[in-house]
């Protein structure tokens, strides 16, 4: 065998790694890396039946059935005219057997696709070839499902969440991305959103409900009933937060005056007791000038602790405006709540 793959991956102590998937297409070294293998594929210097460079492998995968006669599978495989590894499945709403999802139960209007890439890859046994399953939602290594009608929440076994009444994914389109790890990138933008678009006409859903609850929940998948809680608006929260500064400034500044106002009170009355000239036990009297003083003093007051208490008063309103319980619901507030109500996160 005449092939030496170090001096093929080491050219010029380059290395054809993962950043072999991403360089610019004018990299040389990228394109000389390329001929150099097929060079090798095309004089018949790979083993065989290994894979490497992507060549025939022989590697025995599960295979996929049985196979329902309204399917329509593309699979990488064919061994023994039997379908395996990764595959896009034309079909009807289900989730697993032939007799499951709206498509099993002989429904209409349920067109679907499924795509996967490891069947049952994430078993605790290994599977072979002898080996024969259909979809499986929780043990296949990544997948992408979509259906025009279905139960997409129950099918990846997350159940309807929180709010099972009116966001349950019953009898709706939905899509599924499962895999370890998933990403969504935007190279200039990437939006998660809740809700009906700005079309014309208006927008309903796959069981033609008009009447369209938005909730978005980010968290653990098998986190249950209560276990997200609204999202803070961040503007909103520093706006709130602003109030709260200058309650807390005028609160200091008020109890400052009462501290002023009392100590002014003291004065008075220890200038108001006098010595009484005679003999023996001498009671005097209040000076009519100082409890004049004091008394004018203590009206005053009293209103404006008055002014305080109804401040205080809409203080509370305020915050239950704030919060979204000013009709006695959280959420409930239209603009002024600092709690959003179309996102959740889970604890």
């Amino acid at each position: 065998m005449n092939y030496d793959k170090k001096s093929i991956l080491n050219k010029n102590k380059k290395k054809l790694d993962a950043g072999g998937g991403y360089r610019a297409l004018s990299d040389k070294m990228r394109k000389k890396v390329s001929k150099e293998i097929s060079k090798l594929i095309d004089a018949g210097q790979i083993p065989e039946k290994t894979g490497i460079f992507l060549t025939q492998d022989e590697e025995d995968l599960p295979v996929y059935g049985p196979i329902g006669l309204a399917e329509r599978v593309i699979s990488r495989k064919k061994v023994s005219g039997k379908l395996s590894g990764a595959r896009i499945v034309l079909t009807k709403d289900n989730y697993g057997h032939r007799g499951t999802g709206i498509g099993g139960m002989g429904g209409t209007m349920c067109e679907a696709i499924d795509i996967v890439a490891g069947s049952l890859t994430c078993e605790k046994a290994m599977h072979y070839g002898q080996t024969e399953s259909r979809a499986n939602f929780i043990t296949d290594g990544a997948r992408i499902y979509l259906t025009e009608r279905g139960d997409i929440q129950n099918y990846f076994a997350l159940g309807p969440g929180d709010d099972a009444t009116s966001i349950s994914s019953m009898l709706k389109s939905g899509i599924g991305i499962k895999a370890d790890h998933t990403l969504i990138i935007g190279r200039e933008r990437a939006r998660i959103l809740v809700g009906k678009c700005a079309a014309e006409g208006g927008e309903r859903t796959a069981n033609m409900n008009e009447n369209i609850t938005g909730r978005i929940d980010i968290g653990q998948a098998s986190a249950g009933p209560g276990a997200f809680q609204p999202a803070v608006m961040g503007d909103a929260l520093i706006e709130y937060l602003q109030k709260i500064n200058d309650r807390i400034t005028s609160v200091a500044e008020y109890a400052q005056g009462i501290e002023d106002r009392l100590l002014a009170m003291r004065v008075d009355f220890a200038s108001h007791f006098h010595s009484g000239a005679g003999l023996g036990y001498i009671q005097t009297f209040p000076d009519p000038i100082l409890a004049t003083k004091a008394g004018a003093a203590v009206r005053p007051y009293l209103m404006k602790t008055t002014e305080k208490v109804i401040d205080q008063m809409n203080f509370y309103l305020e915050d239950a405006k704030a919060f979204g319980i000013a009709n006695g619901a959280v959420g409930s507030s239209a603009e002024s709540g600092i709690l959003s109500n179309t996102v959740y996160i889970g604890k």
